[in-house]
């Protein structure tokens, strides 16, 4: 276990491979993004499992995302964006607020997944993400294209499936990339029908 480190909680998440613009302007994260650039350390993402009004993010899912700032700017409106690169899929635990009301955590890095050529089975996964890439890239980027490997195709659907926040968390603590895929599949099927089928 590391010792306890930042935990930025959201309702997305970049995995390993991807690409990811942040807006940063409240105080306890511009300071951690600061001390993160500073010290050339991550922080890890999580997915909010519950909020409250008027509160702090505390109960978040056990698995998310460690990452690393890999560029920053100030944007138009003052803001100060970042890009963070996935690294790492993060085992979280034991999380309290601290002084400044940032979350932190213990997290486990979890080593990263073997490329495994994708089956035929699951083919059309990697067709349906290479044909709507194109218009996700103000979104989530990539750094590195890898169409045919299982891991890589089912993080970046995992990324971005219109599904609920559970759904998505188990995809991530799933550690075998052709079970991920298989839910990736039966998931699509339900949502697209005949028409992701067909792609």
């Amino acid at each position: 276990m590391m010792p306890k480190v930042p935990i930025f909680p959201l309702r997305s998440i970049v995995l390993p491979g991807g690409l990811f613009p942040l807006r940063i302007f409240e105080r306890r994260y511009l300071d951690m993004v600061t001390e993160c650039i500073k010290t050339d350390q991550g922080f890890c993402i999580s997915l909010v499992r519950t909020e409250k009004p008027n509160s702090y993010v505390t109960d978040i899912y056990e698995y998310g995302s460690w990452v690393k700032i890999s560029d920053w700017n100030k944007l138009e409106d003052g803001l100060l964006g970042i890009t963070v690169e996935g690294k790492n899929i993060a085992r979280i635990e034991n999380t309290s607020l601290d002084q400044e009301n940032l979350l932190r955590g213990e997290i486990e890095k979890l080593d990263l997944e073997k490329e495994y050529l994708i089956p035929q089975k699951y083919l059309t996964l990697s067709k349906f993400y290479k044909k709507i890439y194109p218009n996700l890239k103000s979104f989530i980027d990539i750094k590195e294209e890898k169409f045919a490997d299982a891991s890589w195709i089912g993080y970046r659907l995992t990324e971005l499936l219109p599904i609920d926040l559970e759904l998505k968390a188990e995809l991530i603590s799933i550690t075998n990339a052709i079970e991920r895929l298989e839910k990736i599949n039966q998931i699509m099927t339900r949502l697209y029908g005949d028409e992701f089928t067909k792609v």
